[in-house]
């Protein structure tokens, strides 16, 4: 009886230790954005307007980093100001990289 308190209790730690480190980030650097987990610098939304940027997207993720220092967040493509940007959470703040010349269009709060 004593055995099988031991090996219950045993999972229940690892279990807890498990779901804590995922809650924190994971051990693999992944971040909790917009309900699920993702890669810091991954393209969330917007794909469909990849084919009309000159940029990649490490060169928006390069671009929005020196400009605001910060946790980097998940980055979305969208129209903005009459031209497609790349909208990069950067620390608390959304910074929008011209995805045609790199340049930064905004640097405004995160909603």
């Amino acid at each position: 009886m004593r055995r099988r308190f031991a090996i219950v209790a045993t999972l229940v730690v690892v279990l807890v230790l498990v779901g804590a480190t995922f809650a924190l980030g994971g051990g693999r650097g992944l971040i909790w954005d917009d309900g699920h987990y993702a890669k810091p610098g991954s393209l969330d939304d917007g794909k469909e307007l990849l084919s009309e940027t000159k940029i990649t997207l490490a060169q928006a993720v390069a671009a929005a980093q020196k400009a605001q220092s910060g946790q980097l967040g998940q980055v979305d493509l969208e129209h903005y100001g009459g031209r497609i940007v790349y909208m990069v959470d950067v620390g608390n703040k959304e910074v929008r990289v011209d995805a045609t010349d790199g340049s930064i269009a905004a640097i405004s709060p995160q909603d």
